[in-house]
């Protein structure tokens, strides 16, 4: 499993990166190719029961999915990118 997660969103490419040694996500969002949003938070563990058990793999997954959703509500909510104003 990989701990970066690729997609598009309302037009826009999103790259999630989870970085387990810091317990960090990367969020990079460019839009026709022009990088229009970088950021890094870090992911807390708390939020989670039992996140040290699981695997690897499991924790990628719940630290991307984290990341991913919150870009999603950001531009959404028109605060990244050219999103039509309704």
């Amino acid at each position: 499993m990989s701990n970066e997660l690729k997609f598009e969103y309302e037009g826009m490419e999103v790259s999630v990166i989870y970085n387990p040694a810091t317990n960090s996500v990367k969020r990079i969002v460019t839009e026709s190719g022009t990088e229009i949003h970088n950021d890094e938070l870090t992911f807390d563990k708390s939020a989670v029961a039992n996140f040290g058990v699981m695997s690897a793999e499991e924790q990628a997954k719940i630290a991307t999915a984290w990341g991913a959703a919150g870009i999603k509500t950001r531009i959404e909510e028109g605060q990244l990118g050219s999103i039509k104003n309704a």
